[in-house]
């Protein structure tokens, strides 16, 4: 997958949590998860212009996955210090959110190999080329909708539901 897409597709997989972790903790953890969930989305792929860094390769891993996943539970916890479980929260969504990334770059030709170096294994399910701007286009649009729509109705559904008179 491209920028677009990864972004969409992680807009898209927060948008169900938001009115969750709203209603549970705060709307304030529920939007800082969402700029965690979409702000981590092309963080792997920092190694592309990077010439010493094979591409897919150290940042497409679970260990990738579990230390951004800690860097964003201490930016959460920092960010949200009046919720206790805002450090797990953070790791939670910061881990998940490359491990989206990970499940958008499976599904193309060139795959990824998510436990190297521990175990090679190479994964790819090849069902879409990476540059395919119909899929890209489509979870950018699907993602963003579904976060937006999933925002509203988290901000405006306690209004409408208080009782007037």
């Amino acid at each position: 997958m491209y920028r677009d897409g990864h972004a969409g597709f992680n807009a898209l997989l927060y948008a169900p949590f938001l009115p969750l972790v709203s209603r549970v903790w705060s709307l304030e953890l529920a939007l800082v998860g969402a700029l965690v969930a979409v702000g981590v989305a092309n963080l792997p792929d920092m190694d592309e212009p990077l010439p010493w860094l094979r591409h897919r390769g150290p940042t497409h891993t679970v260990w990738f996955a579990v230390l951004v996943g800690l860097i964003a539970g201490v930016g959460t916890a920092i960010a949200v210090p009046s919720t206790p479980d805002a450090f797990a929260f953070g790791f939670v969504v910061g881990t998940g959110g490359i491990l989206a990334h990970l499940a958008g770059d499976v599904v193309t030709p060139m795959g990824i190999s998510p436990f190297a170096p521990v175990w090679r294994v190479h994964v790819t399910l090849d069902w879409f080329k990476s540059k395919n701007g119909r899929i890209n286009r489509a979870f950018l649009l699907a993602g963003s909708a579904a976060l937006f729509t999933s925002l509203l109705l988290t901000v405006w559904l306690p209004i409408a539901a208080v009782p007037t008179g």
